[in-house]
């Protein structure tokens, strides 16, 4: 069941990535010149309602120092962190993290098969 689960979250990161790359491209043809697209401007082009929903609820509900008013806090969870996040490039931080979601998956699947072997 897990292994089932990471593959769909695999293949979920590898389509994004595609998009990612086709939305830049389309930005390249389009005139812009030669760079990445940020993770936030990218998800911003896909769906922007969903983008300031997200931060609504993270800010309000998710942030621990929104949730307990004694912390005396400022919020943490999503100006610095989630929006540090959001303005990496997407294409290049998708690829690396495709990749490295594949090793793990491998990495899984091979010490299933030893394990099996043995």
């Amino acid at each position: 069941m897990l292994r089932m689960l990471s593959l769909i979250i695999l293949i979920l990161f590898f389509v994004i990535t595609i998009f990612s790359i086709s939305y830049d491209v389309h930005l390249l043809i389009n005139g812009k010149e030669p760079s990445f697209s940020s993770i936030g401007e990218f998800w911003f082009a896909l769906s922007p309602t969903s983008l300031q929903i997200s931060e609504a609820v993270v800010s309000r509900y998710v942030d621990p120092c929104s949730l307990f008013t004694s912390l005396e806090c400022a919020p943490l969870l999503w100006h610095p962190i989630i929006s540090s996040f959001l303005l990496m490039p997407s294409t290049p931080t998708l690829i690396i993290m495709s990749i490295f979601l594949f090793w793990i998956y491998r990495k899984n699947i091979e010490k299933k098969i030893s394990n099996y072997y043995s």
